[in-house]
């Protein structure tokens, strides 16, 4: 993973599926942060360096392993950002369809989301230890910090960067057809698998498609994925880059709709980037460009091959019903050359099917410390903060807050106080916030 655009050779345009060896995804659950001589931060064995890059919920950050001398991308998240955005994402959370919870993982329920703060990337971490394809990023170590904050994963290193840098109002050197067909085949394979194991990303844009130091382009991010259940894709959920989004989810409450229809689209936008350099609808404001999606026809250049122009009429069409699927997509005149060079089978590109993902391969996802430890832990910080309120608290409870690491004889109770009132006022200011920014987009978008 990165974020430097470059575009490496490649020589031929013929795709080949060779069988994938599975590999294992190591589970660190003693991870240990610390300096070398040089000030670097080390993880364990990985030397962790530059910053390049920024997810949903962390950090990516370029390290090495101190042993092998390898390149990663390791992603570094805040455990206490997860479980505040958990929380407030789930009492806003509809009931979906056919999608088993977010990430589509089985027994999605309150009970999970209170119990267990990291559900949101246990999902994605999940999904990444069973998808094995070559246009699909390797997840290879989940490290868990368990006196810090943070959680860790380690992901192969993608040096040629992102697809390409794509802006509103921003012109980028658009690709030659050869090298703009040759990514987009290896799009129509890795979502083709994807789909095919009942995964949408969601999130589709060249920003999420790096490419590999041999120019292998390699889909990433699947922090937003839904996982549906077999024959029923249908979500309620808007997620994505709203430049990149499908007219359908461009509406206030747009009921369910389908997750692979919405995917496709954004295949197309992104097909669009690399064949002109810009997107195929701007504008400023977001209310704007949400209705110039829905509305708005795409301008195409006149020179521009007719094969491809069919494509994209089909490929953005607005209607999701109409637009072209998967298989009609790996079989088009523009994609095949007019049927001289066919992509590999959709038997062959999906040899390595994955298994269901169960309530146990959550569990297993990430083994932290024990739940019942952490619960003891914060209700002992509740009782230190009524004691210490009180101003009343006995030599013993004061001996056992600080064995736990609750307690400071330095810190008095006004300043534990005051701290609790910030952090509190900190979480109900988020809160608020995305609350009416919420109910005013669905104002506006409903206007």
């Amino acid at each position: 993973m990165s974020t430097t655009t470059a575009h490496p050779k490649r020589t031929s345009i013929t795709h080949r599926r060779e069988k994938s060896v599975p590999h294992e995804v190591k589970e660190t659950l003693d991870a240990v942060v610390t300096e070398n001589q040089d000030g670097e931060r080390c993880l364990n064995n990985y030397i962790l360096k530059e910053v390049i890059g920024q997810g949903a919920f962390g950090t990516v950050i370029l390290a090495y392993d101190k042993n092998t001398k390898m390149k990663y991308a390791i992603k570094e998240f805040s455990k206490s950002r997860l479980r505040r955005k958990d929380k407030a994402n789930y009492f806003r959370r509809p009931r979906r369809g056919g999608l088993r919870g977010r990430g589509g993982v089985p027994g999605s329920s309150a009970t999970n989301h209170t119990s267990d703060p990291l559900y949101l990337i246990r999902s994605e971490v999940a999904v990444l230890k069973k998808l094995n394809h070559v246009n699909v990023v390797k997840l290879y170590e989940v490290l868990d910090d368990p006196n810090n904050d943070s959680l860790y994963m380690v992901f192969e290193m993608c040096e040629n960067g992102v697809l390409m840098d794509v802006n509103i109002n921003k012109k980028s050197t658009s690709f030659p057809e050869d090298k703009m067909r040759l990514y987009f085949r290896e799009m129509i394979l890795g979502f083709e698998y994807l789909h095919s194991n009942e995964i949408v990303h969601r999130d589709i844009k060249p920003d999420n498609l790096l490419l590999s130091k041999d120019g292998v382009l390699k889909i990433v991010d699947f922090g937003v994925s839904e996982i549906f259940v077999k024959g029923n894709d249908k979500l309620k959920k808007s997620a994505g880059s709203p430049a990149f989004m499908a007219p359908e989810l461009c509406v206030a409450r747009h009921g369910e709709i389908s997750g692979q229809a919405a995917d496709i689209w954004s295949m197309g936008v992104t097909l669009y980037c690399l064949a002109f350099g810009c997107l195929p609808f701007e504008k400023d404001n977001m209310l704007d460009l949400y209705e110039s999606i829905r509305k708005d026809d795409f301008e195409i250049p006149e020179n521009t091959d007719p094969d491809l122009v069919d494509l994209f009429h089909r490929i953005l069409e607005k209607d999701p019903e109409k637009r072209i699927t998967m298989p009609e997509l790996r079989v088009h005149p523009w994609v095949t050359e007019k049927g001289t060079d066919q992509l590999i089978t959709t038997e062959e590109n999906c040899t390595d099917m994955v298994t269901d993902i169960t309530d146990e391969d959550l569990k297993s996802a990430i083994k932290t410390i024990s739940m019942g430890a952490a619960i003891a832990v914060i209700v002992a910080g509740n009782k230190w903060r009524r004691i210490s309120k009180s101003h009343h608290m006995s030599s013993e409870d004061l001996d056992k807050f600080k064995a736990m690491g609750i307690a400071d004889e330095k810190r008095g109770s006004k300043e534990n106080n005051k701290e609790n009132n910030e952090e509190n006022n900190e979480k109900n200011n988020e809160k608020n916030n995305e609350k009416n920014n919420e109910e005013n987009n669905e104002e506006n978008n409903e206007e």
